[in-house]
């Protein structure tokens, strides 16, 4: 009995966290902390291929962050999160040009699992090209869709 009512207690409260909405500064904040994980491997990843010897385990690392995170960018920018409602560092473009985001950012996923692919293969050569090929997709969404700092 004390088993039934642990595990109701526990819906219950599974429950009520999932009815909570995130506020849109909640929501730019996660925001901001996904793409702090994007930058710091992308940071990581370049910074291992200027030394003589680039760590594949380091590579392999920024990859799956890649992978895994890429996929996920366009449901990080849900209306009223832009600069007419919060401080947020997201153009208007973003809302405004949904579809061409939603494009920028499906290049991005794209590039991301060509990314892990070529990391997963191990080939160095390959990594750098798709590495190049992935810091494009991440300039020109932040030439068109981020502010400057």
């Amino acid at each position: 009995m004390r088993s039934i009512t642990l595990m109701v207690s526990g819906l219950v409260l599974a429950a009520a966290v999932a009815a909570h909405a995130a506020t849109p500064d909640e929501t730019v904040g996660a925001r901001k902390q996904n793409f702090k994980q994007i930058g710091g491997a992308m940071k990581a990843s370049s910074d291992t291929f200027k030394t003589s010897a680039p760590d594949l385990a380091v590579i392999r690392k920024s990859a799956a962050t890649f992978a895994m995170l890429a996929p996920r960018v366009p449901t990080w920018f849900p209306a009223g999160t832009g600069p007419d409602k919060v401080k947020t560092g997201a153009k208007a473009e973003v809302w405004s040009d949904a579809a061409g985001f939603k494009a920028a950012a499906a290049a991005f996923a794209k590039a991301a699992g060509e990314y892990k692919a070529a990391a997963d293969s191990g080939n160095l050569d390959a990594i750098r090209g798709k590495q190049a090929a992935l810091g494009g997709t991440c300039k020109g969404c932040h030439d068109k869709y981020r502010t400057k700092d």
